[in-house]
């Protein structure tokens, strides 16, 4: 299910370069494919599950616990994916197998204080968003790293955010280009996919087959697609923090994930 052929050590770099972090985001995402889409994709599982309102229904309303509780796995699969991918990047990087027992026991050792940084960096960088769309951004790139920190570093949710601080500060240009070079080609597939899954509904409407037959495989192809999308971005994320340590305090990849060990 995994390719463990990357090999350990080639992944340094002397400074902090978009074509590196790029190029070695590709390396850990395809050759651990299955394996990161497996992850991903049980965490979006829970979003197929939360019922379509109705016309003039409220779903809080009328399905509040069960909404409620589907919101609450998302977040909490959700955290989980992230850091157990988070850790199988880092295995991917030093050339070993991608042990998912292993990673899930990390993630779970440090499920509250990542709850404890997304929550705090969601707020914080919403907020800045509501008064103003630029100083949203830059919180936003600040603590781009902020749970990659609280995972590897070990460290609770506002010291994460101080050593994101540190860490991003004179590349978070570079960051902001990472960012839209990714997140601009996904939004054009994510629309073409919602084109088509709309296209579908249609043409099977006029051949007569059950929406409720089409609509399924419709959510099913936007959910692998989804889950390509969350699995690359969590990559990259980790990516990112693993070159600007190396950028910026010379250790290579063995030294980062000591800590594990």
């Amino acid at each position: 299910m995994t390719d463990a052929s990357l090999p350990a050590g080639r992944f340094t770099a002397g400074e902090f370069r978009v074509g590196h972090v790029f190029s070695l985001t590709w390396s850990v995402f395809s050759r651990n494919f299955l394996t990161f889409m497996v992850v991903t994709g049980i965490a979006s599982l829970p979003a197929l599950l939360i019922p379509r309102p109705l016309p003039g229904a409220n779903p809080f309303r009328d399905q509040g616990v069960l909404v409620f509780g589907l919101y609450f796995l998302i977040v909490v699969l959700g955290t989980l994916s992230q850091a157990i991918m988070l850790f199988g990047a880092f295995q991917a990087m030093l050339g070993r197998p991608i042990n998912l027992v292993e990673s899930a026991t990390v993630g779970l050792r440090r499920f509250f204080p990542i709850v404890g940084v997304v929550l705090s960096v969601s707020f914080l960088v919403g907020l800045a968003s509501v008064l103003l769309i630029v100083p949203g951004v830059m919180l936003y790139l600040m603590w781009f790293v902020a749970t990659s920190v609280c995972v590897v570093e070990q460290l609770g949710p506002f010291r994460s955010m101080g050593r994101s601080r540190e860490l991003t500060k004179g590349h978070r240009w570079k960051i902001l280009g990472l960012i839209l070079l990714t997140v601009i080609p996904a939004g054009i597939v994510g629309l073409i996919v919602g084109a088509v899954a709309v296209a579908a509904l249609g043409m099977g409407a006029i051949l007569g087959l059950s929406p409720a037959l089409i609509t399924p495989a419709g959510q099913l192809v936007g959910l692998i697609w989804s889950a390509i999308w969350k699995a690359f971005y969590v990559i990259l994320a980790v990516v990112i923090y693993h070159d600007l340590r190396v950028a910026k305090e010379g250790v290579d990849t063995e030294q980062i994930v000591a800590v594990f060990e």
